[in-house]
């Protein structure tokens, strides 16, 4: 079973101009106000220029990495099974395997 934690709520003023940047800049963020005013209450902000570029590279270094992984995988496999169509040996059955194991 999930365990939630409670939370308690706060009040906070902001001028209407505050209150207006508080919420556009969470809209770009994909946040809502509460979310993004906890964020950077609490150290956990996105990064910011040089940062942000080197983290946004990072993913996409990430992303190219998994790519190759995933283009290598399919290529194995690829070949692996032209191996076993040219050997023109059958595959077994589910079945068949338990049987000849004994199972």
């Amino acid at each position: 079973m999930a365990t939630t934690k409670k939370t308690t709520p706060i009040s906070i003023r902001f001028t209407a101009a505050e209150r207006r940047k508080i919420a556009a800049a969470a809209r770009r963020r994909g946040l809502t106000a509460s979310a993004f005013i906890k964020k950077a209450a609490l150290g956990q902000t996105e990064p910011t220029g040089d940062d942000a570029r080197l983290a946004r590279l990072e993913a996409l270094v990430e992303a190219a990495r998994e790519a190759v992984e995933d283009e290598v995988d399919y290529r194995t496999v690829a070949a692996a099974w032209a191996r076993h169509v040219e050997s023109g040996e059958r595959l077994l059955s589910g079945e068949e395997v338990w049987r000849e194991l004994g199972v």
